[in-house]
């Protein structure tokens, strides 16, 4: 019994003297987490935008001048429209997204309608690319 009223003696001088190193750290981990509560909007909003700008360039350089939509099940599309449209549009339809959830109260709702919309100038990269 007596080692052990040593080792916990020496367990408690340890914690004495890191006692305010570890209250300096606490302080520096409350405030980056503070910061990161109030800038998470635009934390969570980086990785789309990154990934809005890469799929949109990547769908300059692949799809076609004219660019189906609505594809069929004989393999027609119901609508041509522009490479450009097929680009601006779903970059449009996230920004927007983007802008509701910077405006609205909630974040992570409206951060996973950003990512879900997506989804669009994927489908219409495999729609075009696989079809032609």
């Amino acid at each position: 019994m007596n080692q052990f009223q040593e080792m916990m003696a020496s367990v408690r001088q340890t914690y004495e003297k890191a006692q305010p190193g570890l209250e300096k750290t606490g302080d520096i981990v409350r405030l980056i987490c503070k910061w990161a509560w109030r800038l998470r909007k635009f934390i969570l909003a980086i990785p789309v935008v990154v990934l809005m700008v890469w799929l949109a360039q990547l769908n300059w350089g692949l799809l076609p001048e004219m660019v189906g939509i609505n594809l069929q099940n004989n393999g027609e599309y119901t609508r041509m429209i522009t490479r450009e449209m097929a680009v601006y549009g779903p970059m449009g339809v996230t920004a927007v997204c983007l802008l509701l959830m910077m405006l609205s109260r909630k974040t992570l709702y409206p951060w996973l309608i950003c990512l879900f919309s997506m989804a669009l100038p994927l489908v219409i990269l495999l729609t075009n690319i696989f079809n032609v």
